[in-house]
């Protein structure tokens, strides 16, 4: 009875795991939605077009998000510990997510020594671009990884289905708070802090399950 009991405890446990890492996985798209519309402004005012600057947003997030993919296509497949890969990656989006604006400050001198360059515009863009490659990059990684940790291979249509449509949901409430409410209501700079807490939230929840996993076994 002991055993059989101990077996539907691990179930439970496993599902909750799941769960609770399929949430996160929402709460990651959300969060990089909310950097794509927060980072445009400054980049608008950097380019002095809105045009320019979703256009650079755009390639860097589709450019970091596959290279991101393909990098860690491996690394996920052989990580020991995928969860705390995934706490990893989250860890170094919501940091890097705190310090972005500042490097988008010290970027204006470095473009108006560069005025008169030929092709300066597209010197912009490059300088930018390496900007926002790291981060997008890291985003990018998340999708194999979280890929790993929940998708079995008895249902893997379903789990992966499962898994896209909560990371959807989240990419879609992304842009809706952040350009009908956070934006609005704290302004640009403690929208992107926000977008960086829910990075280093999803960080802390990974870890803690990964604790009491560990602390469960050990019983």
């Amino acid at each position: 009875m002991k055993g059989i009991e101990k077996i539907k405890m691990e179930r439970e446990d496993k599902k909750m795991s799941r769960n609770i890492v399929l949430i996160a996985f929402g709460i990651s798209g959300m969060a990089a939605l909310i950097y794509e519309v927060v980072w445009t402004r400054p980049l608008s005012l950097i380019f002095g077009s809105t045009v320019y600057a979703v256009s650079t947003m755009l390639t860097a997030f589709l450019a970091g998000f596959a290279l991101g993919s393909y990098l860690f296509r491996n690394v996920a497949d052989r990580s020991r510990n995928p969860l705390m890969l995934f706490a990893g990656l989250e860890l170094g989006i919501g940091l890097y997510g705190l310090i972005i604006l500042a490097l988008f400050a010290v970027l204006p001198p470095i473009y108006l020594s560069l005025l008169y360059v030929p092709g300066f515009q597209f010197l912009q863009f490059i300088l930018c671009f390496l900007v926002l490659i790291f981060p997008t990059t890291l985003m990018g990684a998340i999708w194999p990884v979280v890929n790993k940790v929940y998708v079995g291979t008895e249902e893997v249509g379903r789990d992966a289905g499962v898994l896209y449509s909560s990371n959807s949901l989240g990419s879609f409430l992304g842009p809706l708070s952040a350009g009908f409410l956070l934006i609005p209501m704290l302004g640009i700079l403690k929208t992107c802090m926000f977008a960086a807490f829910l990075n280093l939230f999803v960080a802390a929840i990974i870890v803690a399950i990964v604790f009491l996993r560990g602390e469960k076994k050990r019983r």
